[in-house]
């Protein structure tokens, strides 16, 4: 190009990509387009396709600023965009036109008179249509009066034009149409033709060029494409055009249809067959314009007039919709986006893995082109790209367009308007008509490896579960669905082999009953209505014979974790609308009924004895009556029972201290360690049982752990219920786990052909139990020079924690930590990740062990443990790999202020922290809210652990003069913006995502991870950004500052700033000792302010 350096693409999706892969420009427009284009010094603008694309005062008011429209003139425009005014220009031109109505209809009953005239069937169109809206089909009077006021509103709504005209409509036709170029000064050329006959509501799905109709009737290509440039040449049209042909099939008769004045979605497969780059000539036209020649040559553009066609291409559309539901939109999150590609494929998208796609927008998501020597190859490679290719998340018509390209008719290239009007599409799917009342995606054993504060997720009754899964002939972990209390309505496209086990509910088949814990086979188009519970429990598990294979893995798993929104469908609970591909194959082995047996199938009572462990904290936290009183108690299970937490309801503890010293101001706060999945966490005063979908770690005591043999017990408390503690033995815990085990093999055995008589159900009528509660420290080593003191702490049979030294924040004892968690990973014998090692959790003092205590005996793991002690020795010189994060921080925020108003209005309405966090924390630490922030500003705050939720770091100061403390709220929030910065007990926290919380809110900076792993930072096996020992730095910035950064972020365009550094314990060690007096008078300040502070708002305790 000459002139034309800088363009501004006025478009958004697939086209705006498309458009740039030749202009190569990084200008985007939004609402005022015309003044960005003068801001940033562009010269021409192009808008691709779309309404700018035809809007003829827009390119008009484009030419006004100086600028040149890359299109057509705001004539041709004006011209060609009224159907009526193009028939006469058409005619003028000497093309044929459908025979019509002679200029606008004005009446209902002037539409009758003239489709009398015409003789049915006929079509309604607007006359300022596009894109297939703004159209009726009529065949009678009746349709055409009831069609007429539908037409013209639609017209007056989506193109400010009421006006519309009536054509003939020909049933059995094609849709053809001729790419032309016009250089404005009468010249024109043709790059052949395409066929578009395949419409879904008027609009183009699968395009073909060159046509195959007029490959079997060549003679046809000469006329269509002379007319085309005739009509171009008469209008002086310039740039990029298309004349859309209706071609009947029993003649080859042809009219014109409109002329599209832009360029058209499927202009690439013109492009591969003539070997043109339509947009580059779009450009070189602008370019001629702006050098002031009006456009390009004659002689230019009749030197790139091409002969025949090379080859044979298709372009299948790929939209988020649903085929089933009459190609309804189907917006939602892409959680995969994997295109199989190869030399012989084009594809044009805007997407990726992480992409939304909204529902104020087209869903048109890319355009799959194939090029070939021959049209069978050409369907043959399409066909392989779009089945082999993978989007999960909302709906897709991927399976659709494979289905038209298996099709008959399409092979044989009988491809004709009515195509799909004919076409029988019958997927093996579940259409959700309605979700019930929460209703997840599950597998087992779901992301127990996973870690980082993403929940391990799976089913919350794993018996149950894999009971049903066994029923259909699947393995026992595969994907299913979680139906808590009141079940979903589901229509089968395609026939199944289901089974539902679990909590008694009401199961109806076309509205019949149906039965529980026995395999069924559905037929296609039947409706399978799972309703509320009819007893005790609140969980049952729908296993699909062949799972569930359009929903995506996250981290080898497809369990949902809706808290922080992973897995599953979308990251979310089902609701109506929602499409669950199921397979097509199902054995004739699996036709036939199969039901468990009733004495084999689990009870479901009201009151739960539940086997626990004691620990990990008990003596020292809690005083001896304590411990007896809670497993004296029957507990009664709250309204807050969910996959997250199972609050209970009872007494409350004395408690053996009386504060949590650094880990906060209640007895129950301690310095933040690793959850046991089971545990029962003492937020405050109040118990909350954890199962599957708890964080990861936390601050607060737990002093007993629900064994693994009864977690299926644990997910089927509900509301209202009662339970008690039972306190067993490690060897009562695996026995009892072994015979849950040797049940669920037994089940397998029998649906594989033995009899059920030779199993039976685990007896749960006389529980093991033991009079001694035992210990939470079921080891110790003594503090002696560089070992610190060591405690083992158990947390039920698969869980054991290492805490170093006496529960203070100590970064030496966060680098043993990391030693010892180092040395486990790297070690490949009988105690390794290879032999029954699940995952780690390293936090502050503390390393929390997951293993499978049916693997490794939990005695010689803790003697391998012993053992590393040893090996590990001094670390108070060790230098610890470390990155330095900048991050930007907003002070009193809109978001942060809003967040606490909504806690005081649905929580709290008074507490000493309200509602000002901020200097509440000052005053609690003796300062002045400006004191805070600079604190804020000037320390280095090092991540001592990764995790609780959606990898939130947790840090500590580095400095211990700027290490100060507070109390968290009570209760905790129910939400926390994302990229909230936040103060409790002794470290800051960063909120990643929308979450509920505790610390206290002190800013806002930019989130640390992307769940997709798309934006830059991150990646799909790293979705996180920060890492233990990293430290992050903040500087102040205003709130429009604050708001571009985040909407960088947001839109995938934010670069984080660090560098890799070096942690220095010798030197942090020389620090502590250089500042030990000065450390004390910050203490004795903050005792003080504590002191005063206390009254009778002051909280004591809460959550991360």
């Amino acid at each position: 190009m000459e002139k034309l350096k800088t363009l501004l693409v006025a478009n958004r999706g697939e086209i705006a990509t498309r458009i740039l892969k030749t202009a190569k420009s990084d200008a985007w427009g939004t609402d005022d387009i015309i003044k960005i284009a003068k801001e940033n010094n562009a010269d021409a603008i192009i808008p691709g396709y779309g309404f700018l694309s035809e809007n003829a005062d827009f390119a008009r008011a484009v030419a006004t600023a100086g600028l040149v429209w890359v299109g057509p003139s705001p004539e041709s425009i004006k011209s060609f965009g009224l159907k009526h005014t193009a028939r006469e220009l058409a005619i003028k031109a000497g093309v044929p036109i459908v025979p019509g109505s002679e200029g606008l209809i004005n009446s209902d009953e002037e539409a009758v008179k003239e489709s009398e005239r015409l003789g049915f069937p006929v079509m309604l169109k607007a006359t300022a249509g596009g894109g297939g809206m703004g159209l009726a089909t009529c065949s009678n009077v009746e349709e055409v009066q009831s069609s007429f006021p539908t037409v013209k509103s639609r017209g007056e709504t989506l193109f400010k034009n009421a006006g519309m005209f009536m054509e003939r409509f020909y049933l059995d036709s094609h849709h053809i149409e001729v790419q032309i170029f016009g250089n404005g000064l009468g010249n024109a050329i043709h790059f052949g033709e395409r066929e578009c006959s395949i419409q879904r509501r008027h609009q183009k799905v699968i395009e073909e060029c060159p046509s195959p109709f007029v490959t079997k009737h060549p003679e046809l290509r000469e006329k269509v494409c002379s007319a085309a440039v005739r009509l171009a040449e008469s209008t002086k049209y310039g740039s990029a055009g298309t004349i859309e042909y209706l071609v009947d099939d029993k003649t080859g008769d042809f009219f014109f249809l409109e002329m599209n004045t832009r360029l058209q979605v499927e202009h690439g497969i013109t492009e591969l067959c003539y070997n043109v780059d339509l947009v580059e000539l779009m450009l070189r036209q602008a370019d001629a314009q702006l050098r002031g020649e009006g456009g390009l040559s004659a002689l230019a553009l009749q030197s790139i007039q091409p002969g025949e066609p090379t080859g044979f291409a298709i372009e299948a559309r790929v939209y988020a919709e649903n085929p089933a539901r009459d190609y309804v939109p189907s917006p939602g999150t892409l959680q995969v986006v994997g295109w199989q590609e190869s030399a012989y494929t084009r594809i044009d998208t805007w997407i990726r893995t992480g992409t939304v796609v909204s529902s104020n927008y087209d869903p048109l998501l890319a355009k799959v082109m194939c090029h070939s020597q021959s049209r069978h190859g050409a369907i043959h490679t399409i066909h392989g790209a779009l089945a082999q290719s993978r989007i999960c998340g909302p709906p897709t018509n991927l399976d659709f367009l494979t289905a038209i390209l298996e099709d008959k008719r399409f092979e044989m290239g009988n491809t004709m308007t009515k195509f799909l009007t004919e076409f029988i599409y019958s997927p093996s799917a579940i259409d959700v008509i309605s979700a019930g009342a929460y209703t997840t995606v599950q597998d087992y054993p779901g992301r127990p490896s996973m870690g980082r504060g993403f929940p391990h997720a799976g089913p919350m009754d794993p018996l149950a579960f894999q009971v049903a899964n066994i029923l259909v002939g699947n393995r026992p972990g595969m994907e299913g669905l979680e139906i808590t209390l009141e079940g979903p309505e589901l229509l089968f496209l395609g026939p199944a082999v289901v089974a539902i086990c679990g909590a008694p509910m009401e199961i109806k088949i076309d509205g019949n009953p149906s039965s529980m814990w026995t395999r069924l086979y559905l037929n296609a188009g039947q409706k399978l209505k799972i309703g509320k519970t009819t007893g005790g429990g609140c969980r049952s598990y729908l296993a699909v014979h062949g799972g569930l294979p359009s929903v995506a893995e996250w981290f080898g798993s497809k369990a949902t974790s809706p808290g922080v929104g992973v897995g599953g469908y979308q990251g979310r609970a089902l609701t109506a609308g929602d499409f669950l591909a199921t397979t097509q194959s199902i054995p004739d082995s699996l036709t036939s009924p199969l039901s468990i047996p009733d004495r084999l199938i689990p009870e479901y009572p009201n009151h739960w004895d539940m086997m626990t462990m004691v620990g990990p904290y008990a003596e020292g936290f809690l005083l001896e009556e304590d411990v007896k009183m809670m497993y004296d108690t029957k507990w009664q299970v709250s309204h807050n029972a969910a996959r997250g937490g199972i609050r209970l309801i009872g007494p409350k503890p004395k408690w053996a201290r009386a504060d949590g010293s650094e880990g906060g101001s209640h007895p129950s706060n301690v310095p933040e360690y690793g959850y046991p999945v089971g545990t029962t966490n003492w937020t405050g005063d109040d118990p909350c049982i954890f199962p599957v979908d708890c964080p990861d770690f936390g601050g607060f005591v737990s002093s007993t752990t629900i064994v693994k043999a009864d977690y299926w017990r644990l997910g089927q408390m509900k509301a209202g219920d009662t339970m008690q503690y039972r306190p067993v033995s490690l060897e009562d815990a695996l026995a009892m786990r072994t015979r849950v085990n040797d049940f669920i093999e037994g089940i397998q055995n029998c649906v594989d052909g033995s009899s059920f008589d030779q199993i039976e159900a685990p007896d749960y009528s006389t529980l093991p139990a033991s009079k001694d509660v035992g210990k939470a420290v079921i080891h110790l080593i003594e503090a002696n020079g560089s070992q610190p003191k060591t405690s083992y702490r158990q947390g039920g049979d698969d869980y054991l924690l290492v805490e170093y030294g006496e529960g203070n924040f100590d970064l030496n004892h966060r680098c043993r930590v990391t030693a010892l968690n180092k040395a486990l990973r790297e070690f490949s014998g009988d105690i390794s990740f290879s032999s029954g090692l699940i995952n780690t959790v390293g936090c502050c003092n503390t390393l929390l062990i997951y293993y499978d205590g049916l693997r490794i005996p939990r005695d010689a793991l803790f003697s391998y443990l012993i053992h590393l002690e040893s090996e590990i020795g001094d670390l108070s010189r060790a230098k610890v790999p470390s990155r330095l994060f900048k991050l930007p921080i907003l002070f009193g925020s809109p978001r942060e202020t809003a967040a606490i108003n909504r806690y005081m209005e649905t929580q709290r309405p008074y507490a000493s922290y309200l509602p000002d966090n901020m200097e509440f924390v000052a005053k609690n630490n003796g300062l002045e809210k400006k004191d805070l922030k600079d604190i804020l500003l000037t320390a280095r705050l090092i991540a001592v652990s990764v995790g609780f939720f959606a990898a939130l770091p947790l840090c500590l100061p580095v400095d211990p003069r700027q290490r100060i403390c507070c109390p968290k709220m009570n209760p905790s929030r129910v939400f926390t913006p994302a990229g909230q910065v936040s103060w409790g007990g002794s470290c800051m926290a960063l909120y990643n995502v929308e979450s509920p919380g505790g610390y206290q809110l002190t800013g806002l900076t930019i989130p640390g991870v992307d769940i997709l792993g798309s934006k830059p930072g991150y990646s799909l096996d790293r979705p996180w950004l920060f890492e233990d020992f990293d430290q992050l730095t903040f500087h102040e910035v205003e709130e429009e500052e604050y708001e571009r950064q985040l909407a960088l972020f947001k839109s995938g365009r934010y670069e984080y700033v660090w560098e890799e550094v070096e942690f220095d314990m010798e030197e942090h060690n020389r620090l502590l000792e250089r500042t030990r007096e000065e450390v004390q008078v910050v203490r004795k300040r903050q005792a003080e302010a504590q002191r005063r502070m206390v009254g009778p708002f002051f909280f004591l305790s809460g959550c991360v």
